[in-house]
């Protein structure tokens, strides 16, 4: 049965002509779908409702608001009727592998203020039903942290909430919604969802495709500090009836499985607002709408609001779903790189649902993926080289979306240009921070040089150009192997991964992200020497040049942490970057590591930028987040970071702006820093450039250089 667009409470006073039903105002509310006696509302109890006020927050997805008394089931439970269609132990692994929920933190994945994908995640509140067909939930958003850490209302919901708003204007378009169900720990070590019957095996689990049927606002069921507050509700229907509720047990696939036409909610008006509610709970009819100022007021005062059902007629009611656009498959296909691929492009670093045992994975290593349930199903797609051609566009299509501006930077920063045979050599030094400078310390507490190659020193032969071939070819065949790593929360489902690849050489390098050391450098293959070798030439040339222009300019800088003696490297760190990748603001102030870090960017363009961290006091920077220096890096181009204070002051990020950039970094790490007796010994060891290296050793690009290694 198809709803009536108006109809209205039970009213003896309403009347049919021609058929249809038409609608009389009354003093409580009516209803038009048939002539029955009228029933007066009667003013309902208060709501029991918090003074207290405070901004919004964002609900993360994983913390609702308890009510008082909330328990999770410690049942034993069944398991489900069959298998989800995808699942995953790590959150960002199913982030990673479907489109329709991208949210790494956060219960709603919404684009263009569309909402795709929701997250029902272990503890929920009294009112939240999950059957084959319906789900019924709240909006989320808007919590606060209560005294006792746990998220709690502390005002009405808006409609200008993100959430809100986002379901909202899906509802309108008939926009698809990629459910997912997850747990919550219930016990140390045992997870659970309490809208389920079933185990899940898995943190995460795909439903099904649904959409949103209904979004209306009530009052909450009464908080731990005895406040109430108005919420929004969404019920979903799933879009294919006929589709296999696997959450259920098995044998009660088809509980409360039903048709469209077989249960229709009846709705009434609100004689107050003259606005349609439906008749959603057991207990009775109440007006819906929140400004009313009979909002969620029922006939009958004595009912208990912690103990609301809603009705079988709603929950049973079915829906045709209508939408321009066609559904699309809920599992992806797995990728494929064509012909006009590199295989490094933003969709390779994504994850995949593994064709045999359904699990979201990630792409951790360069080469391809391997399922993370450990399967055993594996699928290499190995990058293709990229020509110069393609990172020269990319370079002039970068400088002019620059404007063609090489650097940005504060008025604070000092700059200084060199002559050095075959490169464009441009030196920044960062200022001290605004309290030091206030006591009388140095102005200047480190350098930033970059060296630009010409492009006579990029295509010569063994010349940059050369090198990128080769670092190409040393990861495609396997000398080197790249991969992600845990960035935080590493080994628990809430674990991310880096958004580069990464591999290092020489001596042990420890900078947050732990990567285990491959080579020394005595097994090292030719490019990564290759790399090391220009490094410590440009590195040490950048120190000298420093020291000459702090002389010659009587720079006031500080000794401590910019020496004029430079330390030849012992360790090097390959960044592998594909398309939209990058590295977020961090700084390199491990006590393990000497004063000079050198890096050398070869392929893609990248944006390296500079900030003052929160604590150094700098304000009026260049941008936002404190930026004080932003300049591009192309093809060749080398960065030398010197001063150790740097990374007390400062923190840095790289933005690749292609489709393959390598970021090959050296730095001297101190092994008398290192406590472990086992690690420092190894670190001498790996970290000893072996004597043919020695020779080879790279002197800039003319025998007149005045500063060789």
């Amino acid at each position: 049965m198809m709803e009536s667009t108006n109809t209205s409470f039970p009213d003896a006073g309403s009347s049919h002509v021609g058929g249809r039903a038409q609608k009389r105002r009354a003093s409580g509310s009516q209803k038009v779908e048939s002539p029955q006696k009228k029933q007066k509302p009667q003013p309902g109890r208060p709501c029991t409702r918090s003074q207290k006020k405070g901004k919004a927050s964002v609900a993360d997805g994983d913390n609702t608001p308890e009510p008082v008394g909330t328990t999770l089931s410690t049942t034993t439970l069944s398991p489900p009727s069959s298998q989800p269609p995808i699942s995953s132990k790590i959150r960002a692994a199913l982030c990673d592998s479907v489109e329709y929920w991208r949210a790494h933190q956060g219960g709603i994945q919404s684009n263009d203020k569309i909402a795709s994908g929701m997250l029902l995640n272990g503890k929920t509140t009294p009112r939240d039903v999950i059957q084959a067909q319906v789900i019924v939930t709240t909006v989320g958003s808007g919590l606060k942290l209560g005294t006792d850490r746990k998220r709690i209302r502390t005002e009405d919901q808006k409609t200008t909430s993100k959430n809100y708003v986002a379901l909202k204007n899906s509802m309108e378009i008939g926009k698809p919604i990629g459910i997912v169900v997850g747990k919550q720990a219930e016990t140390k070590g045992h997870y659970t969802n309490n809208l389920l019957s079933v185990e899940l095996i898995n943190h995460y689990n795909v439903l099904d495709w649904f959409f949103i049927t209904d979004i209306w606002s009530e009052r909450q069921p009464t908080q731990r500090d005895g406040s109430s507050y108005m919420q929004y509700m969404v019920r979903l229907q799933s879009i294919q009836l006929d589709s296999h509720p696997w959450w259920l047990p098995q044998g009660q696939e088809r509980a409360n499985a039903h048709a469209i036409g077989d249960f229709h909610c009846r709705q009434f008006i609100c004689q107050s607002c003259d606005t349609l509610s439906k008749e959603i709970f057991k207990e009775g009819w109440c007006c819906l709408k929140d400004t009313c100022s009979k909002f969620f007021q029922f006939s009958n005062a004595d009912i208990d609001f912690n103990t609301l059902r809603y009705n079988e007629n709603f929950l049973n009611e079915r829906k045709q779903w209508i939408s321009k656009a066609p559904l699309q498959k809920l599992v992806p296909e797995l990728p494929i790189m064509e012909s006009e691929h590199y295989g490094s492009e933003s969709k390779f670093k994504r994850g995949i649902v593994c064709p045999t045992c359904k699990f979201a994975s990630r792409r951790i290593s360069w080469e391809g993926w391997k399922c993370e349930n450990g399967c055993g199903f594996e699928l290499s797609m190995i990058p293709r080289d990229v020509p110069m051609a393609q990172i020269h566009e990319e370079a002039l299509k970068t400088m002019n979306k620059k404007h063609r501006k090489f650097y940005e930077i504060d008025a604070r920063i000092g700059c200084a240009s060199h002559n050095v045979a075959g490169y464009e050599v441009t030196s920044f030094y960062l200022p001290n921070t605004p309290e030091n400078l206030k006591l009388g310390k140095a102005k200047f507490i480190g350098s930033v040089t970059i060296f630009r190659p010409m492009k006579s020193t990029r295509e010569r032969k063994d010349g940059l150009d050369d090198l990128f071939q080769e670092i190409q070819k040393a990861t495609r065949v396997g000398d080197v192997k790249l991969q992600r790593h845990p960035a935080f929360c590493r080994g628990s489902h809430m674990e991310e991964l880096t958004s580069h690849f990464s591999c290092n050489m020489g001596a042990d390098y420890k900078f947050g992200v732990v990567v285990e050391t491959s080579n020394g450098f005595d097994t090292a293959p030719d490019p990564v020497m290759k790399a090391l070798s220009r490094l410590t030439w440009s590195g040490a040339a950048a120190v000298a040049l420093t020291a000459d222009h702090v002389r010659a300019c009587k720079l006031s800088v500080d000794s401590d942490s910019m020496p004029g003696n430079f330390i030849d490297f012992n360790e090097q760190l390959m960044l592998g970057y594909f398309q939209d990748s990058q590295i977020s603001f961090h700084d390199d102030g491990e006590k393990e590591l000497g004063p000079t870090v050198a890096t050398l960017s070869l392929g893609s363009p990248s944006l390296m930028r500079f900030r003052g961290k929160k604590k150094a006091g700098f304000e009026n920077t260049i941008g936002s987040d404190n930026v004080m220096l932003s300049f591009v890096l192309e093809h060749g181009d080398s960065v030398i970071m010197h001063g150790t204070k740097i990374h007390q002051h400062y923190e840095h990020a790289v933005y690749a702006e292609g489709v393959r950039r390598y970021a090959l970094t050296c730095r001297y790490i101190r092994p008398e820093m290192i406590p472990d007796l086992e690690r420092r010994e190894k670190a001498i060891v790996n970290g000893k450039v072996p004597t043919y290296w020695q020779k080879q050793a790279y002197r800039g690009e003319s025998t007149e250089a005045v500063y060789t290694v």
